[in-house]
């Protein structure tokens, strides 16, 4: 804890850091690592105050202050060497991982070439559509779920419950594979730990766009200095069912163009003002049939389009640090797991530090 804190007050002493000395941004970016670190030890999750805290540091200082938290992390909890793996999409020799890191570097995202499974995509298509989740109207804190109900929606969305979605035999599957989390180490160059588990419908509702359903241009802030998620299309994705749009290279920190975004704080920013700042042709809009698979470093600007002709059923998975994970409340593992995930958490133990038995 000390040498943790002695390290990000240096940050205060360092070349950059000097510029921001007396400013709000520094003082803002020391006193939420300090205070979210001495909080996680004691707790094993930060508080809102501190993880607001890093976000105004992140927005002032286009994302400068965040990055420089990335070293002392990865003191913490070095990567391992890369190796060979085998996952669900195949197998990945440690030079196809470079190249994948590599253009997640370049461009903020990757898709993958091979579909999931089909299996895959059944198992947890059917339990979508048999469990109730909660809306946008009522939040993951609300006990009235709803089941999605194609023909008569309530709602631009509707997302499982963590722990249902965690009972799901593919779901384990998912979050037991050995290739994606070794990506995500390589690429955050740190041993990263599940920090979230996502499974929702898009639907057809409404005329406009939601900032709830997350349908307009934002960035995350989801665990701070760098995370990556994993995004599956359970369903047919096209132009109409609502794919995703990501804003090439805006994930890097202090490229000009964000500077003026960034700084307005946590907030929707409409297409136009996108385009504008960063050029139409910038802007990837994913599409693609059911199991179309990838990863992308949510820290650039992204959206989910509103679907118009048909829905759309994602899973996502977050890896990131365990530090300032802002999902990071310990979630109960069902007591029936499936094989490949008892040998994963046997082989990876970091990876699963936030659920517990």
């Amino acid at each position: 804890m000390h040498f943790l804190s002695a390290k990000i007050k240096a940050v205060k002493n360092s070349p950059v850091g000097g510029m921001v000395r007396l400013g709000r941004a520094a003082k803002s970016f020391a006193g939420g690592a300090i205070s979210g670190l001495r909080e996680f030890r004691r707790n094993g999750i930060i508080s809102h105050r501190s993880w607001d805290k890093l976000l105004a540091a992140h927005c002032a200082t286009n994302g400068r202050l965040t990055t420089m938290l990335s070293p002392v992390l990865r003191v913490l909890r070095p990567p391992r060497p890369s190796r060979p793996v085998m996952g669900l999409l195949g197998h990945f020799d440690v030079a196809t991982q470079n190249r994948i890191v590599g253009e997640l570097h370049r461009n903020g995202f990757y898709i993958f070439p091979s579909l999931m499974p089909a299996d895959i995509c059944d198992e947890i298509e059917s339990f979508a559509r048999q469990t109730p989740g909660y809306t946008e109207f009522d939040g993951p804190q609300t006990e009235h779920l709803q089941k999605y109900d194609p023909a008569a929606p309530l709602s631009r969305i509707y997302k499982m419950r963590e722990s249902d979605s965690l009972r799901n035999g593919a779901v384990q599957r998912l979050i037991a594979d050995e290739a994606f989390a070794a990506i995500a180490e390589s690429y955050l160059n740190t041993r990263p730990s599940i920090g979230g588990i996502d499974v929702w419908w898009s639907a057809r509702y409404g005329n406009e766009p939601g900032s709830d359903a997350a349908q307009l241009f934002h960035f995350d802030f989801d665990a701070p200095p760098a995370w990556l998620k994993l995004f599956v299309y359970v369903t047919d994705v096209g132009p109409g069912n609502g794919p995703h749009v990501y804003v090439r290279g805006t994930h890097k920190a202090g490229i000009s163009g964000a500077k003026a975004l960034r700084a307005r704080g946590y907030q929707r920013i409409s297409d136009s003002e996108i385009e504008d700042t960063f050029g139409k042709d910038t802007l990837a809009e994913i599409t693609g049939p059911r199991g179309t698979t990838f990863l992308a470093d949510t820290r650039g600007f992204h959206k989910g389009t509103l679907p118009v002709s048909g829905d759309r059923l994602l899973a996502q998975l977050i890896y990131c640090s365990s530090v300032f994970n802002e999902h990071g409340i310990k979630a109960k593992m069902p007591q029936k797991t499936d094989p490949a995930l008892v040998v994963a958490q046997q082989r990876s133990p970091h990876l699963y530090e936030r659920f517990v038995k």
